[in-house]
């Protein structure tokens, strides 16, 4: 840490396949790197992947391009599933040691005093068992902490995505988030587009995705744009901050 403020780079849905093959005629690897290398994550604190790092079913070789990547890394990386991975297949080459419960990723990690919490959303809800574990665990935290899962929790005006792929517990999960009073700033994915919701005193940070952005205007899928796009956030003693990017 070189200051009293975290800064954490976020990239989510990578859909890396198994070897260094076009994805949807996209170089999905060459695109993680573009975000990653961006002069706006310079001098990351942490790194945070929010889910679907794998393309399709959780190939093997993307989560080892991953496992060699934060080998190799000068900073933390936190990982969470999306609704592409699998954990049993993530976690024989990623180290998520005291991560996983009966079979979902999630978990708390503490950095330079503040607290940063992971939900697993994969299989398109959030369990009860993570509600209230964070209910819980985030009432031990006396300052500001914030949360990351996969997918948004609300609708977000993503025409497509908003009427096919959304949380289907949002409502549950909404009124648990409500009553925590210390988190204010929810980080999320999967919606492959950039968004800002205001959740009652909550605001949602979806980040685009490092693989392509979906049109959010059409109920069909449309392809906006192949570019990476990624978030930068700031996370001080008594404030946090977002910035999205692209290339």
């Amino acid at each position: 840490m070189k200051s009293e403020v975290l800064k954490i780079g976020q990239i989510s849905d990578m859909h890396i396949g198994d070897d260094e093959s076009l994805v949807q005629g996209i170089d999905v690897r060459a695109n993680f790197m573009k975000a990653l290398h961006s002069p706006s994550m310079a001098d990351l604190d942490l790194l945070i992947l929010s889910g679907d790092l794998a393309n399709e079913d959780a190939e093997p070789g993307a989560y080892k391009y991953f496992a060699d990547f934060i080998k190799n890394s000068p900073f933390p990386v936190c990982v969470i599933p999306g609704n592409h991975d699998r954990i049993d297949v993530m976690e024989k080459y990623l180290d998520l040691e005291g991560k996983i419960h009966d079979g979902k990723c999630y978990y708390r990690y503490d950095i330079a005093g503040r607290s940063i919490f992971f939900l697993d959303s994969a299989c398109g809800e959030v369990s009860a068992e993570q509600l209230d574990w964070l209910k819980q665990e985030a009432a031990k935290v006396q300052g500001e902490i914030i949360l990351f899962l996969h997918h948004p929790p609300c609708f977000c005006n993503h025409r497509f995505m908003d009427l096919r792929f959304y949380l289907r517990n949002m409502l549950e999960v909404q009124q648990v988030l409500a009553g925590i009073p210390n988190l204010t700033h929810i980080f999320a994915g999967h919606y492959h587009h950039q968004f800002e919701v205001k959740l009652g005193r909550q605001v949602v940070h979806v980040a685009p995705a490092s693989q392509m952005q979906i049109d959010p205007n059409t109920p069909y899928f449309n392809l906006k744009s192949s570019n990476p796009g990624w978030q930068v956030i700031k996370f001080g003693k008594d404030f946090v901050d977002s910035e999205v990017y692209f290339e």
